[in-house]
């Protein structure tokens, strides 16, 4: 069985003659050029200038010895994307970092010094009011012959004289994807609340530039097109960012009109990328018509791979989740990455429908003896043909085999975390009787923020001060009160990304407001807190969030913005003072600097003057504990419990 046949078969839902393995077959699961040079020179193969498939992620191609030596099935065959396609990096302009602008107008930057990615820092549509402002955009040619140079020849090559699955990739990112990017994730999110015909009407011209691709692709390739690449990226850790409701009204629609588009031109499977907790929407996938989801990211909320695969497995094919690249392929065990293989294989692979492929791109701080740890156990344990085959295991097989580590139990005994009782009929009344009713314009300006309108709860805010109003009780009894009810309904799954966003940001502009007259009135902030997103790591759309709600909690915060060394915290601590310091990192590969870092404050002699509190993606709890970091919060609404907690706040 050559490898096309192996991949048919498993998409087919059926039993090959072993899992297929994918190593560099698509941008989402290949490998970070760092990673890649020390695994080459794990497996003694010759030095080599490495080519780079995707500029934003820094992955690598796979070479041919890479490829043979490990049995991968699938090749990239995709026409020139906007990962590659007319990119010229700028080392000179912008101190301390290369950069560059790519043909959506999309800036992007990376460190030179510990920088692993690309990412984003200059967004062309940020600014834009009108639908003319889309309509003149200077958008890219999605046709531009360029593109598609010897793509025809390639397919044939690969599937016919290679026997290897023909993949293409699209022209960018997904459609919500390049909505984000060109306008910026801090305009998007709550234009989904208060600028919807304005988002939708950019997300469809995005659309037609997609489709006029797929277009001439896919006509291109033809018969050997057997699975394509779409994108989406619409959930966290936790859950989705934006709700059901939005995701199935204005997403999903989208969606299903590009998958009709490619299903109508061709016998191609569809592959949907979206990292995160998607089961709520897995039901959604199928209905529209994706064949494959990628990465089955098994440590996000909801995402087990044994209740997917039984939930799912008959509908749709799982292309990853064979091991957690933000947990144990990066610090565990040779040992511990070969017991999490050998349970996602039984899980995931009985009766096919299970592509063997990390989840997502291997990062730079994977250890080679990890990688091939992972890929000794795939061999061992991969075989359908084998008398121990996934899903005929024999009863002895489990014997002796460790079970998944369970999570420790702690116990939180802070009184935002103790469980609610209802009052007493007594207690209501005396909270009734002690309530004052707020003015009308005060009533009003709690209403813009909670249903996140800015523009009102700017001239409300205006209107109370010219009112006479004290900047204070504003504050407490309006503005805090206010995000106190937003973040209940961000935790209890009422509100969702986009609707918090439009609320903190009318709270920040009222604050803005109201920040000169308190100093008047010599009324003090709450505390004062700095934030930043360290050294290396460029992301900031969480570190601006729990920003503004801590501002919106009372808080004078001063932002350091994303990629903040060590000697900034300190110069900041030493210069403002501050109670509180905030550290965000997404990446793995960053997270390591919050401990260098907080060990930098230590020496420096202000570690002890501040508490520090610390969040991103992949940190949690135990992480905190083994930085010295004084909390963690896992979102922004969290972030201002915490916050007040560790200070002891009321």
């Amino acid at each position: 069985m050559n490898s096309r046949q192996r991949l048919l078969t498993a998409l087919n839902h059926q039993e090959p003659d072993r899992i297929p393995f994918d190593l560099g077959g698509t941008v989402l699961t290949s490998i970070h050029v760092n990673a890649y040079k020390r695994l080459r020179q794990y497996l003694g193969l010759p030095e080599k200038d490495i080519e780079v498939m995707d500029i934003f992620q820094q992955i690598a191609v796979v070479d041919e010895d890479v490829r043979q030596k490990l049995g991968a099935d699938i090749r990239n065959v995709a026409p020139r994307s906007s990962a590659t396609f007319k990119i010229v990096i700028n080392t000179t302009d912008l101190p301390g970092y290369d950069f560059f602008h790519d043909e959506w107008k999309i800036g992007w930057r990376k460190p030179k010094e510990g920088g692993f990615f690309y990412d984003m820092f200059d967004h062309p549509l940020a600014n834009a009011t009108s639908i003319n402002d889309i309509k003149n955009f200077p958008w890219p040619d999605p046709v531009d012959p360029a593109r598609f140079e010897g793509l025809a020849e390639r397919a044939r090559y690969v599937a016919e004289d290679m026997g290897e699955p023909v993949i293409l990739g699209g022209l960018a990112a997904g459609f919500f994807e390049l909505t984000c990017w060109t306008r910026g994730y801090g305009k998007v999110y709550p234009d989904l609340v208060n600028n919807v015909e304005w988002v939708t009407y950019l997300m469809d011209r995005i659309i037609d530039l997609k489709l006029q691709y797929w277009e001439v692709a896919l006509p291109m390739v033809g018969q050997y097109a057997d699975v394509v690449q779409e994108a989406d990226d619409v959930a966290g850790q936790f859950g989705l960012l934006i709700s059901p409701e939005v995701y199935r009204k204005l997403i999903k629609p989208r969606h299903k009109k590009i998958v009709d588009f490619i299903k109508a031109r061709s016998n191609a499977r569809v592959f949907y990328h979206c990292c995160g907790a998607v089961r709520d929407i897995i039901p959604d996938l199928v209905d529209i018509g994706f064949d494959i989801i990628n990465p089955v990211q098994v440590s996000a909320k909801g995402m087990e791979s044994k209740a997917l695969k039984q939930d799912f497995g008959r509908d749709i094919t799982f292309w990853g989740g064979l091991v957690d690249t933000q947990g144990v392929f990066t610090d565990g065990t040779p040992q511990q990455v070969r017991d999490e293989v050998r349970r996602r294989i039984d899980d995931f692979a009985p009766e096919g429908g299970f592509v063997a492929a990390t989840v997502h791109n291997i990062q730079s701080n994977v250890p080679p003896e990890n990688i091939m740890a992972m890929w000794e156990a795939l061999q061992e344990y991969g075989c359908y043909e084998a008398d121990n085959a996934p899903g005929r295991r024999p009863p002895d097989y489990w014997q002796d085999y460790p079970e998944a580590p369970a999570r420790p139990v702690t116990f939180n005994t802070s009184p935002d975390s103790m469980a609610g009782r209802a009052l007493t009929p007594e207690e209501a009344a005396a909270l009734f009787n002690e309530e004052q009713p707020l003015a009308p314009v005060l009533n009003e300006l709690k209403d813009a923020i909670i249903n996140g309108n800015p523009p009102v709860a700017l001239d409300k805010a205006r209107r109370a001060l010219d009112a006479g109003i004290n900047p204070g009780v504003i504050i407490s009894d309006v503005v805090m009160p206010a995000m106190q009810v937003v973040g209940s309904k961000f935790e209890c799954g009422e509100y969702f990304l986009p609707e918090m966003m439009a609320a903190a940001i009318g709270t920040q502009g009222v604050m803005k407001v109201l920040r000169p007259k308190l100093i008047e009135s010599g009324i003090q902030p709450v505390a004062k807190a700095i934030i930043g997103t360290v050294k290396g790591d460029l992301h900031d759309i969480g570190k601006n969030l729990v920003a503004m709600m801590w501002e919106g909690a009372g808080f004078n915060v001063i932002d350091l913005g994303p990629d903040v060394s060590a000697d900034k915290f300190i110069k900041a601590i030493q210069d403002n003072q501050p109670q509180l310091v905030g550290m965000s990192a997404l990446l793995t590969t960053t997270m390591p600097m919050m401990g260098k870092i907080i060990r930098a404050l230590e020496d420096a002699g202000v570690r002890d003057q501040v508490k520090i509190l610390i969040g991103g993606a992949g940190v949690t709890q135990a992480f905190a504990e083994q930085v010295g970091a004084d909390g963690y919060a896992p979102d922004a609404s969290a972030a201002v419990r915490k916050a007040k907690e560790l200070l002891a706040l009321n």
